[in-house]
């Protein structure tokens, strides 16, 4: 993944970073935001749109509640969040906290880069199951059609703003602590005006990984079927200077805290083609929410 200057203030300040998290008897809920069956639904709908040809792509999610006796500690929560996913792009913002491994868009001088993320498979910890998965990930044609859909969207998008711009021929495999991801690098030179990096990422958002394609007709079913407020989950967050430099990532493996810390929700969603089905879709979002979930929640 490009370097980037998306960081929390605990990166600007090394001294923080030496503070381990307090002790805690804080205690824990987890509920369903949206009912899963409703999910489920909406997950027949969009791959039946697919199906009989109304989109290529749509992307439902869902999100679940976290509530807490006592406020979240965000502090702690940012610690195990950099020890567990050190390789993300982490960000805390006005509640609005996560580590995603998704750079939307960086520009630095003339340079420009993207490592979009879509199709997805669980990482268990065993090496020789992990590779299967991986391997398995990468010979799936489910997967690499939900993938090519966002490098497409992705690279045409940029492509009017660069004097050239080369991308990475096969995607590979991103491996964050609990998920595997296919990723695909895209890197370039911008022409003249130079493009700013904040008009580059309303551009790109929101990318097929979240949104679909084509664009305007699968968020009018996402609208439609999905049945939920997604907040500010699925934009972009991120930082630019007086240049027009900076980076955003994409607004994933988050969670969204109340005013008074003590209620956190978490979104996870996944992108549907033809081939796929409702109970594997279920399964990918909760090993996706399984990222935050294991920050918020410590024994």
């Amino acid at each position: 993944m490009a370097p980037s200057g998306l960081r929390t203030s605990k990166d600007r300040y090394p001294t923080l970073t030496s503070l381990p998290p307090l002790a805690s008897t804080n205690s824990f809920q987890v509920r369903p935001g949206i009912e899963v069956e409703r999910y489920l639904s909406a997950v027949g709908a969009i791959r039946d749109a697919v199906r009989s040809g109304e989109i290529t792509k749509a992307v439902i999610a869902r999100d679940v509640i976290v509530e807490a006796s006592d406020p979240i500690d965000v502090h702690g929560l940012l610690l195990r969040l950099k020890a567990s996913f050190g390789s993300s792009y982490r960000y805390s913002f006005d509640g609005f906290i996560g580590a995603s491994p998704e750079l939307l868009v960086e520009i630095r001088g003339s340079e420009i880069f993207s490592h979009p993320l879509a199709g997805t498979t669980p990482r268990t910890g065993d090496p020789v199951t992990d590779e299967r998965l991986a391997s398995e990930l990468l010979a799936s044609p489910k997967n690499q059609i939900e993938h090519r859909v966002v490098i497409d969207m992705v690279h045409d998008t940029l492509l009017p703003h660069c004097s050239f711009l080369d991308w990475e021929p096969e995607p590979t495999v991103v491996k964050v602590a609990n998920v595997q991801h296919l990723g695909t690098r895209l890197q370039g030179a911008l022409s003249t005006p130079r493009l700013h990096v904040l008009d580059a990422a309303r551009m790109l958002s929101p990318t097929p990984a979240l949104g679909g394609f084509p664009r305007d007709a699968a968020l009018e079913l996402i609208e439609r079927h999905e049945g939920l407020d997604r907040g500010r989950y699925g934009g972009a967050v991120g930082w630019f200077d007086s240049r027009g430099d900076g980076a955003f990532a994409v607004a994933i493996r988050c969670a969204d805290l109340s005013a008074d810390r003590r209620t956190a929700r978490l979104f996870a969603g996944g992108g549907i083609v033809a081939e796929s089905e409702p109970l594997s879709e279920l399964a990918e979002t909760q090993a996706k929410f399984q990222a935050m979930l294991a920050a918020i929640i410590r024994p």
